[in-house]
């Protein structure tokens, strides 16, 4: 936990640019009627080094014997947010095994850099962009819960999606001139991948969450793709507290 934190203070102070990263949304198995599960959390991601911190938000609640909803945000400071919807169905498989499926549409912000020439750079860069993506997707998660004494959940969950960026591009020379070649935008729509573990535990009311993970994106490494300049982060680990009623 020490060496999470301190390398999450770091990312705080580095600069990346980063469109895209591995949500770190609740794995909620809900399991039966009126269950509610808050989950709060900070999340480090990077590509290969440590880029970006969020602060995390997720509650879930089961409103019949099947049906549920659930409602996740994030923060990562200025301009960089994100949010998603999603109602879903859960199956109780037994004592402790839960099956779930949710389908929604997330919206999210993203921005980076400050265009300035060389000769001015102290914390700034020569290169600037900013932008916005929807996401529609679709999420299956299964796992057991309330397993011994510690009462922990163990869950892997798998979300599909297509990432719709408008992002926008551009370089300035050592004189603060625009180059003309750098400026882009990007628009090409990606089908993601998203996997996710996660573990909680312990007592009934409120446990310690740990959750990885990982995102790949069809298009923005592609041999073809103009995002040279532009890249996602690949994992994502959060550690929180789940609260649940």
């Amino acid at each position: 936990m020490r060496s999470f934190l301190i390398i999450s203070i770091l990312a705080i102070f580095s600069t990346g640019c980063s469109i895209y990263h591995p949500q770190a949304v609740d794995i909620p198995l809900i399991n039966h009627s009126g269950d509610t599960r808050i989950d709060a959390s900070v999340g480090l991601s990077y590509w290969p080094i440590p880029s970006t911190v969020t602060l995390n938000g997720t509650v879930t609640h089961g409103f019949n014997d099947w049906f549920a909803g659930q409602l996740h945000g994030n923060y990562g400071g200025g301009s960089n947010f994100y949010l998603q919807g999603a109602p879903g169905v859960y199956y109780p498989l037994g004592e402790h095994a839960v099956l779930e499926g949710y389908a929604g549409v997330g919206f999210g912000s993203a921005r980076s850099g400050e265009a300035k020439p060389t000769s001015e750079l102290s914390s700034g860069n020569n290169y600037s962009y900013k932008g916005t993506f929807l996401l529609p997707f679709g999420q299956v998660n299964f796992g057991w819960h309330d397993l011994t004494l510690l009462h922990i959940d163990l869950a892997i969950g798998m979300k599909a999606g297509a990432y719709m960026p408008n992002f926008n591009y551009h370089e300035v020379d050592n004189n603060g001139n625009l180059i003309a070649t750098s400026v882009y935008d990007y628009t090409t729509t990606n089908f993601l991948l998203e996997p996710q573990l996660m573990l909680r535990l312990g007592v009934e009311s409120v446990k310690l969450n740990v959750k990885f993970g990982y995102a790949w994106l069809s298009d923005i490494y592609g041999e073809n793709s103009h995002a040279k300049k532009l890249y996602s982060d690949l994992a994502t680990i959060s550690v929180g507290l789940t609260f649940l009623f």
